[in-house]
């Protein structure tokens, strides 16, 4: 625990759970461009406070105009491919020492929606390219979740992933998410981008968009791998459900986000170079700008095995 530490040193605050911050806290925080995010117990992100932005009005008209041209339809295709293919490293990862025959099989359909939308010819509607995106990343999903369920103790009672959860390892994913989500949003506020303008997730009010894009290729890596490891090694178990809203406990709640925090500041071989997640995470965002305002051709990350 930190008695002090220099605002300056601080680039934001995640909130987590009840409490207050004082108007004094506020102003110190704005006057150093510090941002507030606030995460609910279900894991979500709830709202987040940041000085001003005076700046990057040209950068944002380019991403309201993008996100409904062919353009936004190629970073979302990038995106889902990358999706895909750290399914397909997770699922190897997981398998390595067990070797199931069975996971073969979802490989290679997640292989064959791979080839299906590598294929996909961006002309026509935008409208029609974005749902057959999010078709065949749902059917590689299925596979990818149906693969994963071998690899989950039986007795947490794990069948398919949902976003409203009545088990054990969806309601610690749905956490992993939301602590997920809010460095992607960081990384898109601090490339000045709008968070709630996205290319492939449909605008929603309250919803950012743009975060639900570009938190696709990493929740296998960040976060799914580290949510089994965690009931595999039952640091987290049965009890640490509520199950009058099929919550996490709060001290399981630490549990998870000290080990997704720590995994998003790990850092991996990538590229050749020796780099964090958090930095990669960044690097997406900025890749983002750069196609926006330079015209670059955007590369998703992804994990080879």
């Amino acid at each position: 625990m930190l008695d002090s530490i220099k605002a300056s040193k601080i680039n934001d605050i995640t909130i987590i759970g009840k409490g207050y911050v004082t108007f004094d806290a506020l102003n110190l925080m704005a006057e150093n461009n510090i941002k507030l995010i606030a995460i609910n117990p279900r894991g979500q992100l709830t709202y987040t406070l940041e000085s001003p932005d005076a700046a990057n009005v040209k950068l944002k008209k380019a991403q309201y105009d993008l996100s409904e041209n062919s353009i936004g339809i190629r970073i979302s295709k990038e995106l889902i491919i990358s999706k895909m293919k750290n399914q397909k490293a997770t699922l190897t990862t997981l398998n390595k020492n067990k070797q199931l025959k069975r996971v073969y099989s979802h490989h290679l359909k997640i292989d064959e929606y791979i080839s299906q939308l590598d294929d996909l010819t961006i002309n026509g509607n935008n409208e029609l390219l974005k749902m057959t995106i999010m078709g065949l990343e749902g059917k590689a999903s299925n596979e990818y979740w149906a693969a994963v369920k071998y690899f989950v103790p039986k007795e947490i009672g794990f069948s398919s992933r949902t976003k409203k959860p009545t088990d054990l390892l969806n309601s610690m994913l749905n956490y992993g998410y939301a602590i997920l989500a809010s460095e992607i949003t960081k990384s898109i506020l601090l490339n000045g981008l709008d968070p709630y303008c996205g290319f492939l997730h449909f605008d929603m009010n309250n919803r950012t968009s743009l975060t639900f894009d570009l938190i696709e290729p990493f929740r296998q890596q960040i976060v799914d791998k580290t949510i089994i490891g965690l009931v595999n090694r039952k640091q987290v178990t049965l009890n640490d459900i509520d199950k009058r809203n099929n919550t996490i406990k709060l001290e399981a709640r630490k549990i998870i986000i000290k080990k997704i925090l720590s995994k998003i500041y790990s850092t991996i071989t990538y590229d050749g170079k020796i780099i964090s997640y958090s930095d990669l995470i960044r690097k997406q965002s900025k890749k983002i700008v750069d196609v926006l305002l330079n015209g670059d051709e955007f590369k998703g990350f992804y994990l080879h095995w």
